[in-house]
């Protein structure tokens, strides 16, 4: 993929396999500042609702992507650099796509402006929404989420049983957890009661993977979570490794696909190589280039080394 302002990938997705992004707003504006976050410190907290992205010019490269691209996505993922339903102009964004390609649209979204009955209309024809609840007691939820100062917990979980009870797609409901913040028994128990009400289709269980906005957010072990699972039921799910839907590239584009990829999450060699349809050893030589011209940098975490962005690059 050449010359495309918001659109990044297809990339590699543990929920929605081989995932085109479109990216709605500037890196990185959010309702929240996660402990856990893969891109980042929010730099940009806000509840402001506007048009981050100009419309126009993203359904143009949409068009073209649909157009002139061969690979299919199995989904088109409104995500990227910050908190997607910020924008205010989502709902046009998604008609828009809809009446261009049947191609599946999910909305990644931390579920923060659900509780505004514009945005529940907004994403009404979406064909699924991946809302995050990470906290259920006030305290936990400012540690872990870190909001926007007029947010409560229970404003955010009040908009997803709304939501629920408005929208008639598929809601697949993340929770993600760092050790000793949000993962005590009695947070726990609450959850389950919480998410009885909100009724979504599937829980996705994710704990800190990648490198996080703050280094002392660390993840659960295999067991841990599996203990979880068990307690949230059949519709629990932990998530694990990536979907092999490598993106084909030719040798003189590998370094580009790697810099739209790591502008949106550090990843390791082994997600690269999932997600990126070249040998390895050009792979590898890509990343090391890119090493030298001080664009990417390594980076340890739980003893396995991670690709991201140079602060120079």
């Amino acid at each position: 993929m050449k010359n495309y302002c918001y659109l990044y990938g297809p990339v590699p997705s543990r929920r929605l396999g081989r995932s085109l992004g479109i990216d709605l707003v500037p890196h990185k504006a959010c309702t929240y500042d996660c402990i856990y976050c893969q891109i980042g410190k929010t730099t940009w907290k806000t509840m402001e609702r506007k048009e981050y992205v100009p419309v126009q010019d993203l359904i143009e490269e949409i068009e073209r992507f649909l157009r002139d691209e061969t690979s299919s996505p199995d989904y088109l993922s409104l995500s990227g650099s910050g908190e997607p339903t910020l924008h205010s102009k989502i709902g046009e964004i998604i008609q828009a796509i809809k009446k261009r390609t049947s191609i599946p649209v999910a909305v990644l979204t931390n579920g923060s402006l659900l509780f505004m009955e514009e945005v529940r209309e907004d994403l009404r024809n979406a064909d699924v929404v991946l809302p995050s609840l990470d906290a259920v007691t006030e305290g936990v939820f400012l540690k872990v989420n870190r909001p926007f100062p007029l947010f409560s917990v229970e404003q955010v979980i009040q908009g997803l049983i709304q939501f629920r009870k408005s929208y008639g797609g598929q809601i697949w409901l993340e929770i993600l957890f760092c050790k000793g913040v949000n993962d005590s028994p009695e947070e726990i128990l609450r959850m389950r009661e919480v998410i009885d009400r909100i009724q979504p289709d599937q829980i996705h269980l994710n704990t800190v993977v990648r490198p996080p906005s703050e280094k002392w957010a660390s993840p659960l072990n295999q067991e841990e979570m599996e203990k979880i699972k068990d307690l949230f039921g059949k519709k629990a799910s932990i998530i694990s490794g990536f979907d092999r839907h490598p993106v084909s590239l030719e040798k003189g584009d590998s370094k580009e696909m790697i810099l739209k990829i790591l502008r949106r999450r550090p990843l390791s060699l082994s997600d690269l190589l999932k997600g990126i349809k070249i040998p390895p050893e050009i792979l590898k030589g890509s990343l090391e280039a890119l090493i030298e011209e001080r664009k990417i940098r390594k980076e340890i975490f739980k003893g396995e080394t991670y690709y991201e962005l140079s602060e120079e690059g």
